[in-house]
């Protein structure tokens, strides 16, 4: 009988000991999660006040417009056939400069270009002292740009594309971001320069209180993942508030039988990003275990979800970011 008295002790006490191996485990999942959002925000904090100080600067270049217009050497740009206003790029040197074929006054458009030139060095000091920074670019209302560092333009933007269509231009402007602050653009897109796929901020222009432009720091998220993602040997995976995958270890994207993130680089134009959202959005997954654990996390605002799939068992840790709208998994088995 005494062996019965203390079969439900023992249980307790192992029931007891299991639960609290689970919560230090739980605790090992935050921390680790905790630790990676603090180094990613350490890394991308500092870019607002560097995009802040550059709008100020750039502000003042349309301030003194003329005299720094009469200071450019125009050779340095040419003009085809067609009216398409570029940069040369002798060498390598300063950005890459067009007017696109829909300027509505293609002088004014010129006289900024002129008046902007000093950006280029700006630009350069970013992607020297910012690793991070992959490339920096002012895109202007008057519907030029100017990207640094330089590419190959003629195989890469069509003479008649629209800048101010894109979100990396109209979400800084004055109906959506009416306190003139930077943004991040959260929903990751096509670089149509080619760099695969990029995480923006942004930050409005203005001089006399007209919106001159955007400026722009775009961050390819494969240089995110080298940063803080493939330094660990975790299933980790970036997801944005609506349920699509931004960046991800392949274990992980393999544990959620999704298909492989691929670093796709378009030679044309942007014109969608729906196969990306339709393949890599959690919501939209044919297991409805995922569907359920995307729920968990962004609708239903829960830290831990367990599910299984092709016969394993996961426990899957979720942490909101900060500065963005993004949630960080780490999936264990």
């Amino acid at each position: 009988m005494k062996y019965l008295f203390f079969t439900p002790i023992l249980v307790l006490l192992i029931s007891s000991a299991c639960q609290s191996d689970r919560k230090m485990e739980s605790e090992d999942h935050f921390l680790l999660l905790d630790t990676l959002i603090h180094k990613a925000e350490a890394d991308l904090l500092p870019l607002e006040e560097d995009i802040s100080q550059l709008a100020v600067f750039s502000s003042g270049l349309f301030e003194k417009s003329d005299s720094l217009a009469a200071l450019v050497n125009a050779d340095k740009f040419q003009t085809d056939g067609a009216g398409f206003f570029y940069s040369r790029n002798n060498e390598g040197e300063g950005s890459t400069v067009f007017i696109s074929l829909l300027a509505e006054n293609k002088n004014r458009s010129v006289r900024e270009v002129f008046a902007t030139e000093l950006m280029d060095e700006e630009f350069r000091k970013i992607t020297e002292n910012r690793p991070m920074v992959s490339q920096v670019y002012f895109n202007s209302s008057s519907n030029f740009s100017r990207l640094y560092p330089p590419y190959d333009l003629l195989n890469s933007i069509e003479p008649d594309i629209d800048i101010t269509a894109f979100n990396f231009f109209y979400l800084a402007d004055e109906d959506r971001n009416p306190n003139r602050e930077s943004v991040w653009v959260e929903e990751v897109y096509i670089d149509p320069v080619g760099r695969g796929w990029i995480l923006s901020l942004i930050h409005p222009v203005y001089h006399k209180n007209e919106l001159k432009g955007v400026l722009g720091f775009d961050i390819t998220l494969s240089d995110l993942m080298d940063s803080f993602l493939d330094k660990y040997d975790k299933k980790l995976m970036l997801i944005d508030n609506q349920g699509t995958v931004v960046a991800g270890k392949a274990a992980a994207i393999e544990a959620l039988s999704l298909p492989p993130l691929k670093n796709h680089a378009y030679i044309q134009t942007i014109h969608s990003d729906s196969f990306r959202r339709e393949d890599f959005n959690l919501f939209k997954s044919k297991s409805k275990e995922v569907r359920r654990m995307a729920s968990k996390f962004l609708l239903e605002k829960e830290s831990i979800h367990s599910f299984e799939m092709a016969g394993r068992r996961f426990m899957t840790y979720c942490r909101k970011m900060n500065i963005m709208d993004w949630y960080l998994l780490d999936i264990h088995d």
